[in-house]
């Protein structure tokens, strides 16, 4: 099943207010939630023709009515979605529009900025672009600790996604760090057992890639017990995802289904089949 993100937009309370959106008096606004909810309806059931029919054409009555706060909405949801599915042309022309949108807006550095220049970070670095993607990273960081508590679960996100970025350009004793600020903030919040176990496995993934690289060109800061660190992340991510206290929903099948193909890269492949099953379970619900 394909997914928006794998954060969701949560309510929260603000350290200052938010830049006022001016509104023309001719713009004629666009559902947008529903837009949002509609989309989500598609990609539940993998109707990927659908979907971007459907951010097609609310894109275009967005612009049509001068709806600028309309228009960036689907445009940072075009991010995610061409990204989920490897676009590579269409999620880089989002991100240049939506980029663009945003610096005629004038937001500063408020919340909605900083999703934007996340989800425009996020799509560069999954088409291999993580060095154009971490100034936009960072200035989202700036923009959440002008506005958000610090630990606002959306640093989390925002941490996990910027390890990623760095373990792709090679700087792991960074990833660790952006991972173990994840953790720090993710094991406080209600339900944040799903969170830390796809955490362990990038944390696995990234003592993997760390190991190889030491092998092959001897870094000297490689952590020399680096296989072993890869199993007892596996381990602790395996915990996370049998808790008891989570909720097997469709957040939790879609960890399930994420985390599998890892552990059978591992081969683990027992644990990797059982966590498909448990996803096809509630799937199938």
């Amino acid at each position: 099943m394909l997914e928006r993100e794998d954060w969701e937009e949560q309510c929260c309370s603000l350290r200052k207010p938010q830049p006022v959106l001016h509104i023309d008096e001719d713009c004629v606004q666009i559902p947008a939630r529903q837009v949002v909810e509609e989309l989500d309806q598609f990609l539940e059931t993998n109707d990927v023709e659908g979907a971007e029919a459907h951010l097609t054409e609310w894109l275009k009555k967005a612009r049509e009515g001068k709806d600028k706060a309309g228009e960036l909405t689907v445009l940072n949801e075009m991010m995610g979605f061409f990204r989920s599915i490897g676009k590579e042309e269409e999620g880089l022309n989002s991100v240049k529009k939506g980029l663009e949108l945003l610096e005629s807006m004038d937001l500063k550095e408020s919340v909605t900025a900083g999703t934007t220049w996340i989800n425009a970070a996020t799509t560069l670095k999954a088409f291999g672009r993580a060095g154009e993607a971490m100034p936009f990273y960072e200035k989202a960081w700036r923009a959440y600790r002008g506005n958000l508590d610090p630990e606002d679960y959306r640093f989390a996100g925002l941490s996990n996604n910027m390890a990623l970025a760095y373990v792709d350009m090679g700087d792991y004793i960074r990833a660790g760090k952006y991972y173990q600020a994840a953790m720090d903030i993710m094991k406080k919040l209600p339900r944040g057992s799903m969170e830390m176990a796809v955490t362990y496995v990038n944390l696995a993934c990234m003592y993997d890639a760390w190991g190889h690289r030491s092998d092959l060109e001897g870094d000297e800061a490689a952590p020399k017990d680096w296989d072993s660190r890869i199993w007892r992340c596996l381990d602790t991510a395996m915990e996370y995802l049998d808790d008891p206290e989570a909720v097997r929903d469709g957040y939790y099948a879609f960890t399930c289904s994420k985390c599998a193909g890892t552990f059978g890269y591992f081969g683990q492949f027992r644990r990797k089949k059982d966590l498909e099953t448990r996803a096809k379970e509630i799937y199938g619900r």
